[in-house]
């Protein structure tokens, strides 16, 4: 069954709804609610308790995920709700936020980026959440990494792991990888996360991660 929530006629795909998936968590169904009302404050108190009860890898596998990628169909057959999108974005931003992050005393040797052109970075910042759950310290340098600055950024820190975001194919280019593993000391893991990177082209060396438990095991072992 898909529950349809939102504002509206209660049609499946009509009015202000958000359609999501079968067996839907009850947290994810309020969260899409009070995302379609555009009420914040609701929005960051569904996201702060599961978090807080549940976990960052749950939290967003269970109740961000659905409602992101529901409101992503509504946006693709409707061209509509971006305010929902916006808003919802940034509560999730809020609510990873309250997971507190290791000693500054622990060096961060895990980097995270999105590649050039990539523009979405939730994943990223669950990704850092999720670590620092763990006790894993890491750097997030966000949104639309050139390459030359992510070479730039690996030469400084020199950390064991660069997790490099791709969300749409545009943007999943492996030459910025190969920059990286061009280096005379390049990172011990390298690996492309997200669903724009196209997985046959990838270097063999060049670790895919295809979720977020994932790349919370890789990143630990490799962190090691």
């Amino acid at each position: 069954m898909i529950a349809d929530v939102g504002l509206g006629d209660g049609r499946a795909g009509g009015g202000q709804t958000i359609a999501l998936g079968p067996r839907v968590d009850p947290a994810a169904r309020g969260l899409a609610r009070a995302a379609m009302r555009l009420d914040g404050p609701s929005m960051r108190y569904i996201l702060e308790s599961a978090v807080t009860h549940r976990g960052v890898i749950s939290a967003w596998t269970n109740v961000m995920m659905p409602v992101l990628i529901g409101i992503g169909e509504r946006y693709e057959a409707t061209k509509r709700f971006i305010e929902v999108e916006h808003l919802l974005s940034r509560a999730i931003t809020e609510a990873l936020s309250i997971v507190p992050r290791p000693p500054r005393e622990l060096a961060p040797r895990v980097l995270l980026a999105a590649a050039d052109e990539e523009q979405h970075t939730l994943p990223l910042e669950a990704l850092a959440a999720a670590l620092a759950e763990n006790g894993v310290p890491s750097r997030l340098l966000g949104a639309r990494v050139p390459s030359r600055a992510l070479v730039d950024a690996v030469d400084r820190t020199g950390p064991a792991v660069v997790v490099l975001w791709s969300q749409l194919p545009g943007t999943g280019n492996v030459a910025q990888l190969e920059c990286l593993m061009a280096l005379p000391h390049p990172p011990l893991v390298i690996a492309a996360a997200g669903p724009g990177w196209p997985l046959a082209d990838l270097p063999p060396t060049v670790t895919p991660l295809s979720g977020l438990a994932e790349a919370v095991r890789v990143v630990r072992s490799a962190n090691a």
